[in-house]
């Protein structure tokens, strides 16, 4: 369809759906910058001196979006009061600036809901979040969109995905995602979360139905989403759709019943990053400083007035700077901000209004509006928020967050990794007991606790309180409810990978726990006790591991491996007894699940996965290693292994390049297998000669 359509006297008429729209959710949904977020949304933090949201107003304003729709939720009337002081919503601006307030919105889902209730959506639109850095060519992804659209008129979807290899630092764990796709006309076949996995089942039919199939990895995904009328009634006739994420699994697991399809684009050469958390708000920051998201720099930004100097150095009007000041490479600078004699800056972004000391060393830190750093301060890899004061003889470790207002000092050194904030516990309930749902919303599951005020932590002249996150449950999962991110990022990438600046730091992601494994293997444990105790029957029992096994997703060649895990640390956490006592146990077990255990484990691979199991195992409990050669033997004769596999395990035990297990411990197995070893040779020479 045109553009324009002619009239009865050939008149041009403007046609409603080519008008091109976009909803920005200004929400996270989730407590990623607590405690920074208590008192400002994320969509308002500054990065590189310019708010968040700024840079996503921006992308879709040059990338031909007519009208956008600005989703708020907490902290509602501070980005409405931003964005009515912005250019935007002048009557010169290029685009239609529409704010959306609904504070009691949970999700993603409901503020889809919440638009499509309104009816405002009337052509195809563009769903960003409001914490979007980008600069790729959008206008060609939306006409790709629509191409795609006259061809399948059943396509409600565009994502946009952009290539990006693991551990790449603006790749955030929590977005960790593979995909699968038609590779001849791009249409999205599997979606999948692997959140720390080692291993990911993809529909066997998804193989065989798509001769011409591409799976992917290596990609980040942008939270970009070209979408087409279709998709916020979507969302209003399915509740449980409460994420993106959520509507994506569902589209592509009803395919064959609703028959709408969702498509994929990839970018490469081009900028696309949510700020989803401190890592990747390091990495893209340093992105900006660096130029791979330009036009979005900041001596390219409206109403600002910065100078662009060698080695990415950035200075607003009126900055002063006293002799010996030093300011090495990648270095913003925000108006009338004083520095200091002597005072060496390099790696960071210093906001306005700033009065730096003298002497003062600050490195790959983020200082924001109004802060005062008195002199002989040391400032590393930290966030230092508005209005925060910094006294004499100050030092943050590396990964230090302080919140609006905090004072520290003097003669102070904060810890790495404190997060300071002056709110106290009362007012932060409210904010952090609302009912969140999107996919990080199980990261929080109670409130922190904030401390009293101590002077050894903020100094005899400070103000602040420690913000602890929730501490973990006591339950038998093991997992923390809060996921505390690695920052800074450490310095040094083995992969020599040059696609962008930010790409030679390694982003040390934490090591997240897969919660349902941990569930699915406490099942097991409670399964094979029981088993044990109460002479369960074998059918019994492997119709409820079977059950969980389909409950958690767990891959097939993972059941033996907790089975026989289990077996060996099923007593460990009820009893406390000799070798020989649980020798005897283990010994009653693997009688007992005999024929389960040959039920289970039925090839060499899978025999040698049970080796390394028992390996690692008994590496962990002395009891455990003390038998480790006779629970081979009961599995031996049990006919669960094979020689095979065993004298396989024994010759990589003897390799001092085995890295399953430590040296002092890999003696004590070869030790503990030797009269089985000895034996099966023995037994194997004897057979050859007859």
């Amino acid at each position: 369809m045109s553009k324009k359509e002619k009239g009865k006297k050939g008149e041009a008429k403007w046609n409603a759906e080519d008008v091109v729209q976009a909803v920005v959710i200004a929400d996270s949904f989730n407590f990623r910058f607590l405690p920074i977020t208590m008192e400002k949304p994320r969509a308002l933090l500054p990065l590189v001196n310019r708010p968040l949201i700024d840079y996503t107003v921006e992308f879709l304003a040059v990338s031909g979006v007519d009208e956008i729709f600005v989703f708020c939720c907490s902290h509602a009337e501070m980005i409405k009061n931003h964005l009515e002081k912005s250019r935007w919503m002048s009557t010169t601006s290029p685009v239609k600036l529409r704010i959306i307030i609904s504070e009691d919105c949970p999700s993603v889902g409901d503020a889809l809901r919440n638009i499509d209730s309104q009816s405002l959506i009337h052509s195809d639109f563009v769903l960003v979040s409001g914490d979007l850095v980008a600069n790729m060519e959008l206008k060609e992804m939306i006409e790709r969109h629509k191409e795609v659209r006259k061809k399948d008129k059943m396509s409600v979807m565009t994502c946009i995905y952009k290539r990006a290899r693991p551990g790449h630092p603006t790749r955030s764990n929590e977005d960790d995602i593979l995909i699968a796709r038609n590779a001849k006309d791009g249409r999205l076949l599997f979606c999948s979360k692997p959140c720390g996995k080692k291993m990911v089942d993809i529909p066997v039919s998804v193989i065989e139905e798509n001769p011409e199939l591409e799976l992917h990895y290596d990609v980040l995904d942008c939270h970009v989403s070209i979408c087409s009328p279709s998709v916020p009634p979507l969302f209003s006739d399915n509740f449980d759709y409460q994420t993106r994420h959520h509507f994506i699994r569902g589209i592509l697991s009803n395919e064959e019943i609703t028959g709408n399809r969702i498509y994929a684009d990839l970018i490469s050469d081009q900028y696309a990053a949510r700020v989803s958390n401190l890592c990747t708000y390091d990495a893209i920051s340093k992105d900006v400083i660096h130029r791979w998201v330009y036009p979005l720099v900041p001596d390219n930004a409206s109403g600002d007035s910065y100078s662009y100097g060698r080695h990415n150095l950035y200075l607003h009007s009126n900055v002063a700077l006293a002799m010996g000041s030093v300011l090495k490479e990648d270095v913003v600078i925000g108006r009338d901000t004083k520095i200091g004699k002597n005072t060496q800056i390099s790696n960071s972004s210093i906001g306005h209004y700033c009065e730096i000391g003298e002497n003062v060393s600050i490195t790959g830190a983020y200082v924001w509006d109004g802060v005062k750093i008195e002199s002989n301060c040391v400032v590393d890899c930290s966030i230092v928020c508005d209005g925060c004061v910094l006294k004499e003889n100050v030092t943050l470790e590396p990964g230090c967050v302080l919140s609006f207002g905090v004072a520290i000092g003097p003669d102070v050194t904060v810890k790495s990794g404190s997060r300071i904030t002056t709110k106290r516990q009362s007012d932060s309930d409210a904010f952090l007991n609302r009912n969140w749902d999107d996919d990080q919303s199980e990261d929080v599951a109670s409130s922190p606790t904030l401390l009293e005020p101590d002077p050894a932590l903020v100094g005899k002249e400070g103000n602040g309180f420690l913000w602890v996150p929730p501490e973990t449950d006591d339950d038998d999962t093991g997992v923390d409810h809060v996921v505390v991110e690695k920052w800074p990022a450490e310095i040094g990438d083995p992969s020599g990978d040059e696609s962008s600046p930010s790409s030679s730091r390694s982003s040390s992601p934490e090591i997240e726990v897969d919660t349902e494994v941990v569930m699915f293997y406490n099942e097991i444990l409670d399964s094979v006790r029981s088993g044990v105790s109460e002479l369960v029957p074998i059918e019994n029992t492997i119709l409820m591991i079977n059950a969980s096994k389909h409950a958690y997703n767990i891959p097939i060649q993972d059941v033996p491996t907790s089975v026989v895990k289990a077996i060996m640390e099923g007593p460990l956490n009820s009893t406390t007894g000799t070798p020989a006592e649980l020798l005897a146990y283990v010994k009653t077990a693997i009688a007992h699940f005999e024929s389960l255990l040959q039920h289970y484990i039925k090839d060499f691979a899978l025999q040698v996965s049970v080796l390394n199991t028992l390996m690692d195992t008994a590496s962990h409990h002395s009891n455990l290693l003390a038998i480790f050669g006779n629970v081979v033997h009961c599995l031996y004769n049990a006919d669960v292994l094979e020689e095979t596999a065993i004298l396989g395990a024994n010759e990589n035990l003897k390799n001092d390049n085995y890295l399953l297990i430590g040296g002092a411990k890999r003696t004590d197995m070869v030790e503990s297998l030797k009269p089985l070893v000895e034996w099966l040779e023995n037994a194997e020479e004897e057979s050859s000669e007859d």
